[in-house]
């Protein structure tokens, strides 16, 4: 086999195929055709059988690549290695093996929306309907988090994180894990944990899949969470060919659960792992790469590696300072339209910020501009409410045992069953043990005489015909007899009057990914919602359009020829709760990820002040900003700062003197009226109570829940709260 295409580190790493190896991959330092490579090694030269690898990644689009990318280089077909993300793999090893521990084969996939319906039903029976320390999608975020952050008991991780759900934290989580093994339904985090109570339970199921997957390999190890790294662990333990690619500089989602110390630790677990660094960088210009690691060198839990490119010759990424957030976004449009201009697709340009908020006034001047863009990360297909209802309709005829997606559909279209009727339902199926579906499917047995009785027989027996439907007929017809025979269709035209042409259009496109997937050789609903549950965000963006707009979160793993990273700012990026909680590696290690999408421009914004409804923040520029060396940038509209510190830091000396504007807010005390339980009004986010503090003094923060906006954190020394009660 041929790797003359691959650089010295990148054939040591293909090679490397005995006993664990470690590559630390560098931004755009070509991962991908290293794994790709070393599986067509193992295969092509070893001989090894394709089903004895797992390869594992984190989106079902970068599977779908790497599959295609491998049959390629050996001209063979691959089906039977697993390539697949962590939950997909879970899932077919539950499909197959979940009985073991109380789950048939065709359990049911809940997503975030299902689990809260369940959680609502079960403080609602608990008498925490009401109770403001309980709020159901703050009690859903604690589950998920312990479930894949904790080995305590869960009452011992409330109280170390959430002390005040502490006191019924245990009770909740005990009838909601037992719900969800009546229901025959799991969640993601679900799938990942009852795969490892699976091999922890049963040695045999253990014993089959070691032996099955010799040479295992692992993406983006730098992302995995607790549970995920002691599946690999157990998974590795006989044959100890693992091999993983990361890169602890690129690791920003620690809010969902990931822990750096997965890939840092590494070489302690593995004493005897063989640790390659690539760090030639394919995509960016060498001063771009410059300036990154100027950036993050600066961080202390870090591999150290430097990334250095052959490419040269585009300029010195450049700074500008703007007086307002709106001449920071008018530059951004004026500038994306002369690059346009100078031959550089608006598809390859893309803005990057910390928050969304600041897409606002982007967008403004994008159509002011008439600059075509696309905000990513607004709601996706499956979200929109007219596909979650079709979907609860699917998994109710998947699964008649769901609760969850009964409760949703039975009275959509309406049929008359209201709120009373329904409590009834679930009280009787609470009683008898039986699911809702159950007691409708023999509601002259349990109603009867009650007026909604034959609503409810009417109901089952619809089911009942969908699901004969399900097992002689294809999805996509299914899906349109849902559509048709339930009356979705004329409630679409009757309820949405004023845009129930679009949510009609949704639907047929939904009903159109049900003819893709048949066209792929799909045949099950079951396998049909599954595909649906395990796609994510960035498996559906469209790549087509204009100029990307994005959070840096949502950009890991893609690159443009031009970069904006607007709003560098102190309290904006980093963070103002980041340099509170004193997390501000994480933060640093986005802005390395922020910098390495670029290939040949790069921008760095900021502006002076920046309004917050009607008033006025000054922050200095962003530390990040700070920590290039001054020669790698070019400064287009401030003179370059010449000060440097001691200890050798660059700094905007004297920044703000000469400067004219609005004066920096100052910090206000903070009223001891200001505490749990305390109702407080906000102009924007409506009303609701503080749930709980951290902090003290000026770096006070409240959670509060609000009626409009929700969970809202925020500095009491700044937030403009009222207290109403």
């Amino acid at each position: 086999m041929n790797l003359t295409a691959l650089n010295e580190r990148q054939q040591e790493a293909v090679r490397a195929v005995n006993g664990p190896v470690l590559v630390l991959a560098g931004a755009g330092s070509g991962k991908t055709k290293v794994l790709t490579e070393r599986v067509a090694y193992l295969i092509g030269e070893l001989a090894v059988h394709p089903m004895t690898i797992l390869a594992i990644t984190f989106t079902n689009k970068a599977a779908l690549e790497m599959r295609v990318r491998i049959q390629k280089a050996l001209g063979m077909d691959v089906s039977d290695m697993w390539i697949s993300t962590f939950h997909s793999m879970c899932v077919r090893i539950l499909r197959m093996s979940g009985k073991i521990i109380g789950f048939s084969s065709n359990f049911v996939i809940y997503d975030t929306d299902d689990t809260l319906r369940l959680i609502k039903q079960i403080m609602e029976e608990m008498g925490l309907k009401n109770d403001n320390n309980y709020p159901p999608k703050l009690i859903r975020s604690i589950i998920s988090k312990y479930k894949n952050t904790s080995e305590k008991d869960i009452t011992d991780y409330a109280e170390e994180h959430f002390p005040m759900q502490a006191y019924r934290i245990g009770d909740i989580y005990a009838k909601f894990a037992g719900e969800m093994q009546k229901q025959n339904a799991m969640d993601f985090d679900d799938l990942l944990l009852n795969t490892l109570k699976l091999f922890s339970q049963d040695g045999e199921s253990l014993s089959y899949y070691q032996d099955r997957f010799r040479y295992v390999m692992v993406d983006e190890y730098q992302d995995t969470n607790m549970v995920q790294y002691k599946l690999i662990k157990l998974l590795c333990k006989k044959y100890r060919n693992i091999f993983v690619v990361g890169d602890d500089d690129q690791s920003i989602y620690a809010f969902r659960g990931a822990n750096i110390k997965n890939i840092l630790n590494f070489e302690k677990d593995y004493p005897d792992a063989k640790v390659i660094r690539l760090e030639q960088n394919y995509r960016s210009d060498i001063r771009i790469l410059k300036a990154a690691n100027c950036v993050i060198e600066n961080n202390v839990g870090r591999t150290r590696k430097t990334l250095w490119s052959k490419i040269e010759g585009a300029g010195k990424p450049k700074i500008y300072t703007a007086a307002s957030e709106r001449e920071e976004a008018e530059f951004i449009a004026r500038e994306i339209g002369k690059l346009a201009r100078q031959g550089i697709r608006y598809g390859d340009m893309a803005v990057l910020y910390r928050t969304h908020t600041l897409a606002r006034v982007l967008e403004e001047k994008m159509r002011l501009y008439g600059v075509p863009y696309r905000v990513y990360g607004g709601i996706s297909f499956y979200e929109r409410k007219e596909i979650k209802e079709i979907l609860s309709y699917l998994n109710l005829i998947a699964n008649p045992a769901c609760d969850v997606h009964f409760l949703r559909v039975i009275n959509i279209p309406k049929r008359g069953i209201g709120a009373v009727t329904v409590q009834k339902i679930l009280d009787k199926a609470h009683a008898e043990g039986l699911s809702c579906m159950d007691i409708a499917s023999s509601a002259e047995v349990y109603f009867e005489k009650q007026p909604f009785m034959k609503k409810l027989k009417d109901f089952a027996e619809l089911i009942n015909v969908f699901r004969e439907t399900a097992v002689n007929g294809d999805v996509h017809e299914l899906i349109l007899e849902v559509y048709e025979k339930t009356g979705y269709r004329e409630m679409l035209k009757t309820e949405y009057p004023d845009d129930a042409q679009i949510r009609m259009e949704n639907v047929e496109e939904f009903i159109n990914s049900a003819y893709d997937f048949e066209a792929n050789g799909g045949e099950s609903l079951v396998d049909f919602l599954q595909n649906i549950a395990l796609i994510t965000d960035l498996d559906s963006m469209d790549e087509a359009g204009g100029v990307t707009l994005m959070t840096i979160h949502a950009a890991k793993g893609l690159e443009f020829d031009t970069v904006f990273v607007a709003g560098m700012e102190e309290s904006l990026f980093p963070s103002r709760m980041a340099i509170a909680e004193d997390n501000i590696e994480e933060e640093r290690r986005l802005c390395y990820v922020a910098i390495t999408r670029a290939k040949q421009n790069l921008y760095l914004t900021h502006s002076r002040a920046r309004s917050y409804f009607g008033e006025y923040n000054m922050n200095p520029p962003s530390r990040f900003i700070e920590e290039i060396d001054v020669d790698l940038l070019d400064y287009l509209n401030k003179p370059e700062p010449a000060v440097r510190t001691a200890a050798g830091a660059k700094g905007f000396s004297g920044f703000f003197s000469g400067m004219d504007g609005p004066k920096e807010k100052k910090p206000k005390e903070v009223s001891d009226d200001f505490k749990v339980g305390a109702v407080v009004s906000h102009a924007a986010f409506g009303q609701g109570p503080i749930l709980f503090i951290t902090g003290e003094g000026n770096q006070k923060i409240a959670t509060v829940d609000f009626d409009i906006a929700g969970h809202k954190k925020m500095f009491l020394s700044f937030a403009p709260l009222k207290i109403v009660r």
